[in-house]
This record gives C-alpha cells, structure tokens and sequence, in this order.
C-alpha cells in the first residue's frame, strides 16, 4: 500500500509560530473575553502543489482599538510568517516558502465595531506528514 499523507494542520501550525513570536493573543477565534489587541488566523483554502507539499491560503487578522495598532499587529504578524518560511518551519511543519498575496488592508469588521481590523493574507508551501 502507498505511504499515506495528510495537508498539515496550517491553522494551528501558523498559530503555534505567531503565538511564540507576538506578545497578543493569537487564535482562531475572536477571544471571549476581548483584549485591546489580537490576532486572528483564518485558513481559507489553497492547492496541493504537490504529492507532499499543500499550498493553503491563509488570512492574518490583526484588532486593535487603535487604527494605526491593528496595522502593525498584522504586518508584524506578515513579516513573521515570510521569516518562518525562509527559516523553513512554521510551527513545527516543514515550509518551503511563504508567498504574500494580500498586504495589510483596512476593512472594518461590523460585528467588532468598537475595534479596528487589518488583514493580509498568504500562501505557505507546507510538507504534509505520513501517517
């Protein structure tokens, strides 16, 4: 039988990797309570590039009460990402790059309306795992 593999777990990998790099909250979800600041990742599809490399796309989210702090959280986030990818691991899964489509842009979240939000969003090419 052939060597079965499985698209990494992109969501927490890239969690895992900015949790340890931003002194924020980083998670999936809006936090319950809501702090000042956060981060929030969101898988949004991809391609498998390969038989072992999968290509997700993801989107960095970054909240603050202040305009000019979301904008950082999110940059801040982006370059962390890029250098994971040359470092060629996020979060513990083996990543052969990190394609940016998407640079941090405004766009205000109307269940959040007391907080500001940027987003950028990106590609990783990341190593599935045998299992």
């Amino acid at each position: 039988m052939a060597e079965v593999l499985v698209p990494a777990d992109d969501e927490a990998a890239t969690v895992t990797e900015l949790a340890a790099r931003l002194s924020v909250h980083v998670g999936t979800r809006i936090p319950r309570p809501r702090g000042d600041e956060f981060v929030r990742v969101l898988a949004v599809g991809g391609i498998g590039r390969d038989l072992v490399t999968d290509s997700p796309t993801l989107v960095v989210e970054g909240f603050a009460i202040r305009e000019g702090r979301a904008r950082e959280l999110c940059a801040l986030a982006l370059a962390h990402l890029q250098a994971a990818g040359r470092s060629g691991s996020i979060g513990g899964v083996t990543c052969y790059g990190v394609r940016v489509v998407s640079l941090p842009t405004n766009l205000p979240m109307p269940s959040v309306p007391d907080m500001f939000r940027f987003t950028a969003t990106v590609t990783a090419d990341l190593r599935r795992a045998a299992v």
